[in-house]
């Protein structure tokens, strides 16, 4: 086990979440397995972890909004959904790290999958076509599961990102370089095109607003706003409360033990990733504009973080 643990560890972000993805998948068919042969009934699993667009179903499950994006179609009903979707997720996920920090990419598809969610339950409650086919289909409990809404996001993301940067299709009779930009409009023109009378209605709504966030996130990141950043802290804040805080630290010579405060602790950690953050905002400019392209007080702030891990 440790083994395995170790092997995940070495993963970049992209390599972790597939993994995720991939175990959240299995657990649900082994459930599904194992529920039809001991009762003889299938385990609706999305019941209690897809994306209901019907309020009344949604409001007893509010906690799908989260983990809709990490389950996927049952293995007979579709076999390629999570298949496709782990491969965008690692082939836009490499393209993203190479301007984005993993943090970025990991608040990206957080909130690019939340944000999917929430597109959905306004459009197939606000318009009128959409919101019949709902209602139609409440005592069907159809619900909406899988990564790509948060996928989408970072297909956009890297599109306003990096517009011209080329992706390689593969046509078996030729390869053909794409600009990212093009690649991006064609599967937003797939998806609008599909959104009237096609099939995955809720599917096609998740993509749209999940390339709406990346856009976004996208436009504001031209403009030196991380939107990603205080989702973060907020998480970072979320996930210091499960961790284990030392309330006492032993001390060589005889000295009193010294206890620490729970939030001084927290307010040290959050110092450091802010200017953690900082400094990534600062290599990111460099690798936009060069050296020579920092102020002289992001230049300062760049050689005291040197200092610092020297002395470290």
């Amino acid at each position: 086990m440790n083994e395995y643990i170790a092997k995940y560890k070495s993963l970049n972000l992209p390599g972790k979440l597939i993994v995720i993805n991939v175990t959240v998948w299995a657990v649900t068919q082994l459930l599904r397995l194992f529920a039809f042969l001991f009762t003889g009934y299938d385990c609706r699993w999305e019941d209690w972890l897809g994306l209901h667009a019907n309020l009344n179903e949604f409001l007893y499950t509010p906690w799908t909004l989260f983990t809709y994006f990490f389950v996927h179609a049952n293995l007979g009903e579709n076999v390629f959904h999570l298949i496709f979707n782990m491969l965008w997720l690692w082939w836009f996920g490499q393209f993203f790290l190479r301007y984005h920090t993993g943090r970025q990419l990991l608040g990206t598809y957080l909130m690019g999958g939340l944000f999917a969610g929430i597109f959905y339950l306004l459009c197939f409650n606000l318009f009128p076509y959409l919101h019949a086919v709902t209602y139609a289909a409440a005592n069907l409990n159809v619900a909406v599961v899988g990564a790509s809404g948060a996928i989408f996001a970072l297909v956009a993301a890297v599109a306003m990102r990096q517009p011209n940067e080329a992706i390689y299709l593969n046509f078996f009779i030729r390869v053909v370089p794409v600009k990212m930009k093009w690649f991006a409009l064609a599967a937003l023109s797939i998806n609008l095109m599909n959104l009237a009378g096609g099939e995955n209605i809720g599917g096609i709504v998740c993509h749209l607003g999940g390339m709406l966030f990346g856009v976004t996130y996208g436009y504001l990141e031209r403009r030196g706003i991380d939107l990603t950043r205080q989702f973060n802290l907020f998480c970072d804040w979320v996930a210091d409360l499960f961790k284990p805080k030392p309330r006492m630290q032993a001390t060589r010579g005889g000295k009193r033990p010294v206890y620490h405060d729970r939030q001084q602790d927290h307010d040290y950690n959050q110092r450091q990733r802010e200017q953690q953050a900082k400094i990534d905002a600062i290599l990111d400019k460099i690798s936009k504009n060069g050296y020579d392209g920092l102020t002289a007080e992001e230049k300062a702030a760049l050689f005291d973080a040197s200092n610092r891990r020297k002395n470290n």
